[in-house]
């Protein structure tokens, strides 16, 4: 996701990607990431929770009022 999150900026439009691998994230190098530290197949948390999910989304989304180098991933804890 990260190569196409590069094409979609170069052509003016914003990106942010939720990762669940940092390893990958940071090589890859994407505009901008927010790691939250759940497992695979979980990127927002456990099923059901929303105040949670909520969270993940929002702070995601403020990645978009940030200037953050590419290849930057902002880790959250929650």
């Amino acid at each position: 996701m990260g190569l196409i999150q590069r094409i979609l900026e170069e052509r003016g439009i914003s990106t942010v990607s939720i990762s669940l691998n940092l390893a990958i994230t940071k090589k890859v190098k994407p505009p901008r990431a927010l790691y939250p530290g759940f497992s695979l197949g979980h990127p927002l948390g456990r099923p059901h929770d929303r105040d949670i999910q909520l969270r993940v989304l929002q702070d995601a989304l403020g990645l978009l009022e940030m200037d953050l180098e590419p290849g930057e991933v902002v880790i959250k804890s929650y």
